[in-house]
């Protein structure tokens, strides 16, 4: 999950030094610097830490691992009107894959001229997709927009919010294996405009665009890899088929586009959101629909209850059928515990993803947690 102070739009370095818990490290007039972060003890069923996470346990027996997650934030005054802002942030699983940057970013707080950010952060689409962006493990990656990982490196980030309308605007410049992933893209951009509509009403439509890179690199080859059975699986080719047919049949380029209705503020009484996307793929035959619901009810003693269905769909048959279960307790601000199912209600992703399926679609998840936040 992510946290309320990324939520209310860390991401554009809108609020640096918002979150509830973070400690001020140095203030002075013109000046703050603050330290937060958090550590998760988990319980995991086999294949509870995939596909998104670095745990390796492939072996269908319940483990027990750990992370910590430390994040830095920064302002300063330059002339009224104008500060210098900044984030970094890290994931740190205990694996051999080692630290995980989430956010890396510098720029600039115009006020109400808006925020403009350089470095790693969240795409301007991330506020359609990220509407049911709610759990504490158990992340959504049914939306295609997270295939290439949480956030995204290279990007230049724009923010404007006045009288109720929130336009955020991001351009990535050219990327090689984003966060480990096979993609690669030349450049990419999105853009997204949100309202409120009535009273904890509020809509957000946006658009993503990528242009994709093939060369002679490891990356590209990766990318090649990734696709040739799921274009093997849509056109009915033998493996050495889809080799040949994509050499001249590369996916060029790819389209997301969606909106996300959300009612409340996550985290206070009753919370919910819709989001519905499509993504489009140069020489897929169809297109990839997404729709996502995701409930959450926290109650003043810190109980809370979250619930959500996740649909990916293509063609005639799903690829992701989620059902999405969750209960916490928050002892204190500062800790909690929480349990967290996804059950699969019969989708069919080797009808896509064919022999090459990644390992934990379709499969059965299930988490006890336990995180101090500080």
């Amino acid at each position: 999950m992510k946290s309320l102070f990324k939520l209310s739009a860390i991401s554009l370095g809108a609020c640096l030094a918002a979150q509830a818990s973070a400690a001020t490290i140095f203030a002075s007039d013109n000046f703050t610097f603050d330290l937060y972060g958090r550590a998760q003890a988990l319980l995991l069923s086999g294949e509870g830490s995939a596909p998104d996470r670095n745990y390796s346990n492939q072996y269908g027996d319940n483990s027990l691992a750990s992370a910590f997650r430390l994040g830095l934030a920064s302002r300063a005054r330059l002339t009224d009107g104008l500060d210098a802002i900044m984030q970094a942030e890290w994931d740190m699983p205990d694996s051999i894959d080692g630290t995980d940057t989430r956010y890396l970013y510098a720029g600039i707080d115009a006020y109400q001229y808006g925020i403009l950010t350089f470095g790693k952060g969240d795409s301007a689409y991330y506020a359609v997709a990220g509407a049911t962006d709610i759990y504490n493990y158990l992340d959504s990656r049914a939306n295609d927009y997270y295939i290439m990982g949480d956030t995204l490196p290279g990007q230049i980030m724009y923010r404007f919010a006045a009288l109720s309308y929130d336009l955020r605007l991001s351009w990535q410049t050219s990327q090689s294996r984003i966060n480990g992933s096979p993609f690669s893209v030349r450049n990419a951009g999105a853009i997204s405009l949100a309202t409120q509509m009535f009273d904890k009403v509020s809509i957000a439509y946006g658009i993503s665009y990528s242009d994709l890179t093939y060369d002679n690199s490891t990356g590209s080859q990766e990318m090649q890899d990734y696709f040739a059975p799921i274009l093997a699986q849509d056109y009915g080719l033998t493996d050495a088929q889809a080799t040949e047919f994509i050499k001249n049949h590369k996916p060029g380029h790819k389209y997301d586009y969606g909106f996300a209705v959300s009612y409340g503020v996550f985290g206070s009484e009753l919370y919910a959101a819709f989001v519905f996307t499509g993504t489009d793929y140069e020489y897929l035959k169809h297109q990839i629909y997404t729709t996502e619901l995701a409930l959450n009810y926290t109650m003043p003693n810190g109980l809370s209850f979250t619930g959500g269905l996740e649909l990916q769909h293509y063609d005639d048959f799903f690829i992701t059928s989620d059902l999405k279960l969750g209960l916490a307790y928050a002892f204190s601000p500062s800790f909690k515990i929480f349990a967290e199912s996804q059950l699969d209600l019969g989708a069919e992703p080797e009808d896509f993803y064919g022999s090459s399926l990644p390992y934990g679609y379709g499969e059965d998840k299930y988490v006890l947690g336990a995180e101090f936040t500080f």
